[in-house]
């Protein structure tokens, strides 16, 4: 909506917001009447950290950052995501969990940072703690893709009713452009949605990955055609960058939590052996 049809930043914000409190709270009671297994731990402590992060980023954050920096971190953190679904799928054998594995305080205390960082990503953006569960679940604590997924629609389901709630209850301060807007699409989105995350059940992943790709590559090249001036193309690209080596390293310590959980054989002990070692 930024980048094409040129609205302000925070009523596209603000309307992301409205029709996702409604798209995604229908996606979400799709999951829940289907069973469709989620992290509930995530679910927990990530809604809430970021309940807490999109109310302070509203009230505090939002005034703080421009309309083109708002374009050029939603468009940063959105490729980011592509980045993390990408080293996501390079990894061809890797071990995969329903649920978080050995669930201690570390582990509560990161999925509420996370939800934190989302929050504020969402109060700017309006998205962003969907990006940031899907991928420490995915890469960090190892947790498979059809948790991941769907745990994360529900998050962000959460996340913006909490928004939607505070910039019109408390905040009164939607413009009546996004009303309209809103007012227009709702139809839609609650039939759509939940039809949208039927129909993606029975695609292969990396064919929505690959649809992933090609949006965020298309959103970059309208970005730079925007013509955003200099500091802001180094500033985004420094943010891929970052969160490239970011999501890499979360990803190798994944694969090391992984690989010090994992059960090993006793010394002097293999599958095969047909007699146990005798002690001396």
């Amino acid at each position: 909506m930024t980048l094409l049809l040129k609205i302000p930043p925070t009523i596209a914000r603000d309307f992301s917001l409205m029709i996702q409190s409604c798209g995604m709270t229908s996606a979400a009671f799709t999951i829940l009447w289907m069973k469709i297994k989620l992290e509930w731990n995530s679910i927990i402590f990530c809604t809430s950290g970021a309940t807490v992060g999109i109310i302070l980023g509203l009230e505090f954050v939002d005034q703080l950052i421009s309309a083109a920096t708002k374009k050029m971190l939603f468009v940063a953190i959105w490729f980011s995501f592509a980045l993390s679904l990408w080293l996501l799928n390079t990894q061809k054998k890797r071990t995969t969990h329903e649920s978080i594995q050995n669930m201690c305080l570390w582990k509560m205390v990161v999925l509420f940072f996370i939800g934190f960082i989302g929050g504020l990503c969402s109060a700017f953006a309006g998205s962003g703690v969907d990006i940031c569960s899907f991928s420490v679940l995915t890469l960090l604590f190892r947790v498979s893709e059809k948790t991941a997924t769907p745990t994360s629609v529900v998050l962000m389901a959460a996340n913006t009713c909490v928004g939607f709630f505070w910039r019109q209850l408390v905040m009164v301060d939607i413009d009546e452009l996004a009303w309209n807007y809103f007012k227009c699409s709702v139809p839609v989105v609650v039939i759509c949605a939940p039809f949208g995350s039927l129909l993606g059940s029975h695609f292969h992943r990396l064919v929505l990955a690959t649809f992933v790709y090609v949006l965020e590559i298309v959103a970059l090249i309208g970005f730079l055609l925007t013509g955003p001036p200099l500091h802001l193309i180094v500033a985004g690209g420094g943010i891929i960058v970052f969160s490239f080596f970011f999501f890499y390293g979360i990803s190798k310590l994944g694969q090391m939590l992984e690989e010090r959980n994992s059960p090993r054989p006793l010394s002097g002990v293999t599958c095969d052996s047909p007699t146990t070692p005798i002690l001396p």
